[in-house]
């Protein structure tokens, strides 16, 4: 079960149809006993040597399935069905020795195909390990690559124990600061729900919260691609002190429809706090600084949640259109939101970890 279920999210991979989920389980069944690199770099050879565009996952699936459950293994019934089409009799007589040649290569390469399905051997294993922060925790920690990570709170990273021989793919849920170990024949992956990031070796920040608005991805220093996976699979280059934001629209917990005004592809710029000011907002957190400018109160109550492990809730509308521009360091919560009717007129109420706002 475990192979067939490797070699339906290989083929799906292939085809360009798979899921962040499925590419998430698929790193994982790398790790399986049955699993082994050669056979999938043989089957990927062949895939990108054959006619790709006939088929899609599903097709190719069924095919090598029926292959197996028929037993047929033959070199003539391995063969796709338009390699004995009529213009194959035509290439004989005019070229008998070339054609002879590419069926015998469309055998072996298919025989491979079926030798990777059937053949498997003990290899260790290597599960995608977690590591989690709660509300009100960040952590720092190093891949066996030499990459560095800051998690922010209330983020979650997932990440083989050992990378593959071609890539190295982590799943990212909240934000990460990465600073990646560079290797051009290694290339770093972060999957997010709405974009995946490529990366050589560089610097750079990523928001991806399931509950916020809005996916970020800023670029200090080197270069990243950026593959939004609900656009066509649509890539966009950026270079440092750059920034990227991706609007996440949903209903009823569903994917709705994207236009070109749900995602900003404009390049802007790293946000300083103030023109002469070294902070940099989007990184700002690295140094334990919760930075914000002109945010509105219910944005910023998100991330003072993530930040202080409280939950916050509002009476009415009229709170969270407040603005608010400042830093907060060392403060407690009480002393963060005495700091923030300075400027604004708001009241509150602590019980615990619940505020309420009115």
């Amino acid at each position: 079960m475990g192979k067939d279920r490797f070699i339906e999210l290989l083929t799906k991979d292939l085809t360009g149809e798979i899921s962040v989920d499925e590419k998430r389980e698929l790193i994982y069944l790398r790790g399986e006993p049955f699993y082994d690199r050669k056979e999938e770099d043989l089957l990927r050879a062949y895939w990108s040597n054959s006619h790709k565009a006939e088929y899609d996952s599903s097709s190719l699936f069924k095919r090598i399935q029926q292959k197996i459950d028929s037993g047929e293994t033959g070199e003539e019934s391995l063969l796709p069905a338009y390699e004995f089409a009529d213009h194959v009799e035509e290439e004989v007589s005019s070229a008998p020795i070339l054609n002879w040649m590419s069926k015998s290569a469309a055998v072996l390469l298919m025989a491979c195909c079926i030798f990777f399905v059937y053949h498997s051997f003990l290899t260790y294993r290597k599960e995608l390990l977690i590591k989690e922060t709660p509300k009100g925790v960040r952590s720092v920690f190093t891949l066996t690559d030499g990459t560095e990570i800051r998690l922010n709170a209330d983020s979650r990273l997932e990440y083989p124990a050992h990378f593959s021989d071609s890539t190295r793919e982590v799943f990212l849920i909240g934000e990460a600061f990465f600073d990646v170990s560079k290797d051009a024949a290694h290339p770093f992956i972060i999957h997010t729900k709405d974009m995946d990031i490529k990366v050589l070796g560089t610097t750079f920040n990523v928001k991806a919260y399931s509950n916020e608005r809005l996916t970020e991805t800023t670029l200090l220093n080197g270069a990243i691609t950026v593959t939004l996976n609900n656009l066509s699979k649509k890539q966009i280059y950026l270079k440092p002190s750059q920034k990227l934001v991706f609007r996440n629209l949903r209903s009823d917990n569903r994917r709705v429809a994207l236009t070109n005004n749900d995602i900003d592809t404009s390049m802007r710029q790293l946000t300083y706090f103030e023109p002469d000011h070294a902070t940099i907002i989007e990184t700002s957190w690295t140094n334990n600084k919760l930075t914000f400018k002109n945010e509105d109160f219910s944005t910023l109550a998100r991330s003072m949640e993530r930040w202080y492990n409280v939950d916050i809730s509002f009476d009415s509308e009229n709170p969270k259109q407040l603005r608010f521009t400042g830093i907060i360091e060392k403060e407690n919560i009480g002393e963060a939101l005495r700091a923030l009717q300075l400027t604004e007129k708001f009241n509150y109420t602590i019980n615990d970890s619940a505020i309420r706002i009115f």
